[in-house]
């Protein structure tokens, strides 16, 4: 699906929290969620030594909103970025992907190259979960 300004800057978002927060290894990736009113939380990854223990930027975002007693939400976007403003669009893991899903199988979720985003559904990447 075709994105809308809202959904272009929602990748802003991301893109301005991965510059800020940058650190090679440890913040690369950033995500943005837009809430059904139209707020907007930030999160950022935080690798870790051992992998499993990694935060994705997703996640991040999401503590971000429901901290903030938010818990309905409309669209999301993870970025890459390298500190020197080159980025990549990131489809979630499989884990984000369970988590969002948690939060309406109706959220967008914006992936495709950064050249050329678009959207979908969070039940379409991962189509067989139950409520």
């Amino acid at each position: 699906m075709k994105l809308t300004k809202q959904d272009l800057e929602l990748i802003e978002k991301a893109k301005e929290t991965a510059d800020r927060l940058h650190l090679d290894k440890v913040h690369e990736v950033a995500a943005a969620l837009r809430a059904k009113d139209g707020r907007v939380f930030t999160g950022i990854h935080i690798g870790a030594n051992v992998g499993f223990a990694d935060v994705c930027g997703e996640v991040a975002a999401l503590c971000n909103a429901v901290s903030n007693g938010y818990r309905e939400f409309d669209s999301i976007v993870a970025v890459w970025g390298d500190g020197n403003g080159n980025y990549k669009l990131l489809s979630p893991c499989g884990r984000c992907r369970e988590l969002i899903s948690d939060f309406g199988m109706d959220i967008w979720v914006i992936v495709g190259a950064i050249e050329n985003p678009y959207k979908l559904r969070i039940s379409e990447l991962l189509p067989l979960k139950t409520e």
